[in-house]
């Protein structure tokens, strides 16, 4: 009598892993459709035991959760996009039925968005956030977790230890880029303005201590730094404090917009004439046009499609591990755009 297929056996052969193969025999989370078919296919071919079990998996619908999507204002149209693209990827997902809800703030106000995280925990499985670090937003974090709600953030963290993770870049590095860029593209030297978009975020914090870490290792006394009043990720008061910024200093030699602000920036300073270098990190279809048409030197770009998609995959991972699941951490790569490249 010949031995029994084992299931290391069938994922070898329909060339999967062993934990899929375990997933779909279980039923604990949804496995693609065409994975199905693929490993029932397989399972029929060698004589594997269980083939009604895989069979009756076909048409078993995944878990139903709800996601919350904390997001800045969708007047804003990085964040309209962004939030399009995470309701498509949690449409996309086959392992849950998933449901995706959003709520955009129109300020910072600490105070309202620890507010907007709690609405969401009372209607939302996990939340993934884009908020910055502050004690009652972190407060509001903590006792999410203890109510068995899961918050993980994007694009920038904060400093809860509660919180089950990070989607995002790694901010450090991109602030040590945005030196490396403006020392050789600006080799006479000068003055540097940075704009913060709200000092609150860490990543805009990250990026601006590593920026002047470059600036003072690497170009000795030929830079200076000059610190511009935040734009409240506003494209109107962006426009509104780099005009302020080249008219106080008018040789100011580039300008690196830390967050939300830059098409505005970009604005102030115009396309005609001579101009400061400007880079920033914000990419939308306008700035990606002022990239192409020279109001823009160049955007060091959090990839918000890849963001979206890891962010949703992280939700549905964390869930799965449950309560007592390691923290989880993602960075992505940022993208470095130019004019010929965008």
């Amino acid at each position: 009598m010949p031995a029994r297929i084992t299931i290391a056996e069938l994922a070898r052969e329909a060339r999967v892993s062993v934990s899929t193969i375990d997933r779909i025999l279980s039923g604990r989370s949804r496995v693609k459709p065409a994975t199905v078919n693929h490993v029932l296919a397989t399972a029929e071919r060698i004589g594997f035991h269980a083939v009604g079990s895989i069979r009756s998996r076909r048409e078993v619908p995944g878990p139903a959760k709800t996601f919350g999507f904390l997001l800045n204002d969708s007047a804003r149209h990085f964040y309209d996009v962004m939030g399009r693209r995470i309701a498509r990827e949690v449409a996309a997902q086959t392992s849950v039925d998933g449901k995706a809800i959003f709520s955009h703030v129109t300020d910072l106000d600490p105070a309202r968005t620890a507010e907007a995280l709690l609405a969401l925990g009372e209607k939302c499985d996990a939340i993934a956030a884009v908020c910055i670090d502050h004690p009652r937003i972190n407060r509001a974090v903590d006792e999410l977790a203890e109510r068995g709600i899961p918050v993980v953030t994007m694009l920038s963290d904060i400093s809860s230890p509660q919180r089950r993770g990070f989607v995002g870049s790694n901010d450090w590095q991109l602030g040590r880029s945005a030196g490396w860029f403006v020392t050789r593209l600006c080799p006479q030297g000068g003055k540097i303005g940075l704009v913060p978009g709200n000092p609150r975020y860490l990543c805009q914090q990250s990026l601006a201590a590593s920026f002047r870490s470059f600036i003072a290792e690497s170009a000795q006394d030929g830079f200076g730094i000059v610190e511009a009043a935040p734009t409240e990720e506003s494209d109107a008061r962006a426009r509104e404090v780099v005009t302020q910024l080249v008219q106080t200093h008018p040789d100011v030699a580039a300008i690196l917009v830390l967050g939300g602000g830059l098409e505005g920036a970009a604005q102030a300073l115009g396309q005609g004439g001579k101009r400061p270098l400007l880079i920033g990190t914000e990419l939308t279809e306008h700035t990606r046009a002022m990239l192409t048409d020279g109001g823009i030197d160049m955007i060091l770009a959090h990839p918000a499609t890849e963001v979206a998609r890891e962010v949703v995959q992280t939700l549905v991972r964390v869930l799965d591990s449950g309560e007592r699941g390691a923290h989880v951490q993602k960075i992505m790569p940022f993208q470095v755009l130019i004019g010929e490249n965008c």
